[in-house]
């Protein structure tokens, strides 16, 4: 497999992910129940794998290649594009994490609003995100980058985090 299969493949496990997470937050709204363990393991499978693993070998791999070519288009829609959201998801992750605390604490409506709003904007922005790398970032950095740098990063990205 190469980088873009890579990536791709990991966009449909975190595709999965975001259609559960979706389901506890109707869960939440519909039962006026929450399972903060099944909250925590959400925002650690983000964390561990649609950050760490994917979202940063993007960053790491992918995306410093793109830069590397100084196209300014590819600089655009890094920077200004792919990037901002990757940061706008931590802080939705970040937010809810604040919420399911302070919920513990004092189980208000107010925090189960945070809750659910954070959680509705994580997976709204991730849908429309990998939506957006897989029609235009990856295709765009399939086309910029030299057949030399994508074997470099296919390689580098088989062995990511291992």
């Amino acid at each position: 497999m190469n980088i873009f299969e890579i990536l791709r493949e990991e966009h449909d496990n975190i595709s999965k992910f975001v259609d559960e997470f979706e389901t506890m937050a109707i869960d939440l709204m519909e039962k006026n129940e929450i399972s903060i363990e099944e909250y925590t393991k959400a925002i650690e499978f983000i964390r561990v794998y649609a950050d760490k693993t994917h979202h940063q070998k993007e960053e790491e791999l992918l995306f410093k290649a793109m830069l590397e070519t100084k196209d300014e288009m590819a600089n655009n829609l890094v920077n200004h594009g792919m990037i901002v959201e990757h940061n706008l998801a931590r802080l939705y992750v970040w937010e809810l994490e604040n919420a399911l605390k302070a919920y513990q604490k004092e189980p208000t409506v107010k925090l189960k609003l945070a809750i659910v709003t954070n959680t509705m904007s994580y997976v709204y922005l991730l849908r429309r995100h990998i939506d957006k790398e897989n029609r235009v970032a990856y295709p765009y950095g399939e086309r910029l980058l030299s057949k030399e740098v994508i074997e470099k990063l296919n390689e580098q990205a088989k062995n990511y985090m291992k």
